[in-house]
């Protein structure tokens, strides 16, 4: 499996693992009609403009048959409250290809491409009862804040991780 920059043509691949992802990582945390409801077409028109437009830094994990198999993504830092200029926006790999180092792979190829764009600091939120925000905590994410989120009928918790130093992200040693 490789990292590389997404294009354009990636659209789909995107939509389906993002769509996948939240189904399977967020069931029984997000209401089931927000999961049953999920489009991979309306995520992949999203993708499709995303992508084109350049509104952020898109990674794709692939496998060496070309199935897209997770994705990252970040750019600014959306509201400016929290002192970070770079942000994450999201993370998603299939479950079948999770705890095998992708994510911080993708996750590195998304800060390395931030702090070459210039950003110096990163921010992610993530649901609080996801289990997998204790990657956030692996790779050295410091919690910052915590707002409450509605997801559907539902009023979730999210929490940020930051780090001050993007570069601790790229050249961990």
């Amino acid at each position: 499996m490789f990292v590389r920059k997404a294009g354009p043509a990636d659209a789909s691949g995107i939509a389906r693992v993002h769509v996948e992802s939240w189904r399977t990582t967020y069931r029984g945390i997000v209401p089931n009609s927000v999961l049953d409801n999920l489009s991979v077409e309306k995520r992949e028109n999203h993708w499709k403009q995303d992508l084109r437009q350049g509104k952020s830094r898109t990674f794709v994990a692939e496998t060496s048959g070309g199935e897209i198999v997770g994705f990252a993504c970040g750019g600014p830092e959306r509201t400016k409250a929290y002192g970070y200029d770079g942000e994450l926006y999201a993370i998603y790999l299939l479950q079948k290809c999770q705890r095998k180092g992708l994510g911080s792979r993708l996750f590195r190829a998304a800060a390395q491409e931030l702090a070459t764009d210039g950003f110096r600091t990163l921010l992610v939120w993530v649901l609080a009862d996801n289990p997998s925000r204790r990657f956030y905590e692996a790779l050295g994410g410091e919690k910052v804040a915590e707002k409450p989120v509605t997801i559907g009928e539902a009023t979730l918790r999210e929490i940020a991780y930051g780090w001050k130093d993007i570069g601790a992200l790229v050249d961990p040693e």
